[in-house]
Parts: structure tokens; sequence; C-alpha cells
């Protein structure tokens, strides 16, 4: 003769069912070798060594790149102040031209040269009044 038990409680019955496994004693588990766990730690500093120096790398190569492009601006800034003051210069040139100066003198100063009664010749010595 076969008894089959039900497991399952009835309802509103707080009995267990016997068939529940009991556990296993402590020396019967797996245990994580320290040198296991030891190598995991290793592989996970040279992981987070290897990403820092990757992400320094990226930043240096970044910074590199802005540099450059504010190394091109302002040589870029550089040539046009050069142009200016070359400019500048021939302007400075033209103004101080003898021709015209001596234009400007007579047309809209009305200068001219002095009269020969004008023009008074002191010897070694003598001071003017």
């Amino acid at each position: 003769m076969i008894v089959v038990s039900d497991t399952r409680p009835e309802p509103g019955s707080t009995r267990r069912p016997a068939s529940r496994p009991t556990p296993a004693p402590l020396g019967t588990y797996p245990r994580l070798d320290v040198g296991q766990r030891r190598g995991i730690g290793v592989w996970a500093f040279t992981l987070a060594l290897l990403t820092v120096g990757a992400l320094t790398h990226v930043a240096v190569r970044l910074r590199g790149i802005q540099i450059a492009y504010d190394l091109g601006r302002e040589r870029r800034a550089n040539t046009e102040l050069e142009e200016r003051k070359r400019s500048l210069i021939i302007e400075i040139g033209m103004l101080k031209d003898p021709g015209r100066v001596i234009g400007i003198a007579q047309d809209k100063l009305h200068m001219g040269p002095p009269a020969p009664g004008d023009v008074i010749k002191l010897g070694p010595g003598v001071v003017l009044p």
C-alpha cells in the first residue's frame, strides 16, 4: 500500500510541509580561494588603472587640440596686426612727404619763403633783444 501525502497545507492551517530541506553543514559549501579573490582584485585594479590612463590620454589630446586652435587664432590675429602696422607705416611715410608738407604750408597756411629783407644775419655771440 502506497500512501501519498499532500505537501500543500490545507487552507487556514499553519502546518508546514514535512519534506523541507535541511541546511547542509558549513564545511560542505564550496568556498572561494583567497588567491582567486585577490586575483579578481588585481584585475579590477588593473582595469581601473587602464581606464584612468585612457581618460587621461584623451584629456591631454583634447587639451592639445584646443591649444592648437587657440594658437591658430592668435597667429591669424598677429597677421592682421602686422598688416595693419605695415599700412600705418606706409600712411605715415605719405603724410611726411616733403612735397605734401610744402603744399599744405603754401595753400592752407599761406606760408612761403621769407623775403630777403626779413632775414637777419647774426654774428658770433650776438643775441637778439
